[in-house]
């Protein structure tokens, strides 16, 4: 009899580490960030929006709200006139900004041809605000609907090249779109945190 449980002990050992790989959490993670290869975010001290209004008209799914898309531009401007940018007033600004939260899209909408060029599928996607700027420097990038549903993604281009300098995100940290402001500036405000203006 001891002899067989000692022989057990190897593929015990072998199961447990086996299984411990397979366990999965549905808690957000903590806020990320990923610089492009040769950007700097200290020397940037003026900004404005990407895109100030949608390219098609605003049309929210069942359960989304359009305060959704007001509490993050406020809270993303605010976080930034904490850390000393301002708004670019003279249309010359050294980074553009643009957000996405992520959102599960249902097959019968996973289709190329229900989509503007540029459109990508998110929350911003149902509100007219998706984008087509370059990705080439940024390591790791990952289109927005390969992020878990819910993830807010924070975006920082350079204006001349319409490059992306600067990714920050936090997955499923907006569960709920009619999220109310303090919510969602607090996961502004992490997601920001890595950012140093002058």
């Amino acid at each position: 009899m001891r002899k067989t449980v000692s022989f057990l002990y190897p593929y015990l050992i072998l199961l447990l580490l086996v299984s411990g790989g397979c366990v999965t959490s549905s808690v957000p993670s903590g806020p990320r960030a990923v610089l492009a290869t040769g950007a700097l975010t200290e020397n940037l001290k003026t900004y404005a929006w990407f895109q100030e209004q949608p390219v098609a008209p605003v049309a929210f799914d069942e359960g989304y709200h359009s305060s959704l898309d007001q509490h993050i531009r406020t809270a993303i401007e605010t976080e930034l006139n904490e850390k000393g940018f301002t708004r670019a007033t003279n249309g010359n600004p050294d980074v553009l900004l643009a957000y996405d939260v992520s959102v599960s899209v249902p097959l019968e909408k996973d289709v190329a041809q229900n989509y503007l060029e540029g459109f990508g599928y998110s929350y911003a996607y149902m509100a007219g605000y998706r984008y087509g700027y370059l990705h080439n420097r940024l390591p790791g990038y990952r289109a927005v609907d390969l992020y878990k549903s819910g993830t807010l993604i924070i975006d920082l281009i350079d204006p001349s090249s319409k490059e992306l300098i600067w990714r920050g995100w936090t997955e499923g940290a907006i569960s709920n779109f009619k999220a109310n402001y303090k919510t969602v500036h607090k996961e502004v405000e992490a997601v920001l945190a890595p950012v140093r203006g002058r």
